[in-house]
């Protein structure tokens, strides 16, 4: 039995997965997470896996080699695709863990059913960027069996995120003031 995901159920899956952690972490810790996402994503996108595992298994055993026998020797091989690959989504796992960690020592956890539902927003907006990185559109080597979203269809993936994230503001500002509210009349 296959079990195949196409590209709207595996993006539903994903946000619904990342809207489950921002609400448990808040929006003060998932803005930092959202920010170190977005900086792994954008060093995917300029190219920074592959610079990467050039300056690591290129130019550092050169530099390593000429420090120790204070002679150049020759240039080792251009890393493969793979290695690149490799490299690339290392990088991207420890950004985005540091991203986490970072926001969990910075900001205590989420007090108020407010702050909670509003962490929905930047972690589903972390999740989007997430799937639509290199590493999952476009990758020939990294396949999870699951149809590719299709870069023309963007435009009704970012129509999604605005409806979660208003549905989601609307539902913080109600709660919030559900207990402004109920915390006046006492």
């Amino acid at each position: 039995m296959v079990w195949q995901l196409n590209a709207p159920q595996f993006f539903a899956i994903a946000i619904i997965a990342f809207g489950v952690v921002g609400f448990l972490r808040g929006w003060r810790r998932e803005v930092v997470s959202l920010a170190f996402a977005l900086s792994a994503v954008l060093f995917l996108y300029i190219g920074g896996g592959t610079y990467l595992a050039q300056f690591l298994f290129v130019y550092l055993p050169r530099i390593i080699n000429f420090v120790v026998t204070q002679k150049a020797g020759p240039k080792p091989a251009t890393p493969s695709q793979a290695v690149d690959l490799v490299t690339a989504l290392v990088t991207f796992v420890v950004i985005v863990a540091l991203g986490y960690i970072v926001g969990n020592k910075v900001f205590e956890k989420a007090k108020t059913p407010g702050e909670r539902i509003l962490g929905v927003i930047p972690a589903a907006i972390t999740g989007f960027a997430i799937m639509l990185s290199t590493l999952f559109v476009g990758n020939s080597l990294f396949t999870l069996n699951i149809q590719p979203i299709q870069v023309a269809s963007i435009g009704s993936y970012l129509l999604v995120i605005f409806v979660i994230a208003i549905v989601a503001l609307v539902a913080g500002l109600v709660v919030s003031s559900a207990k402004k509210a109920s915390a006046a009349k006492k």
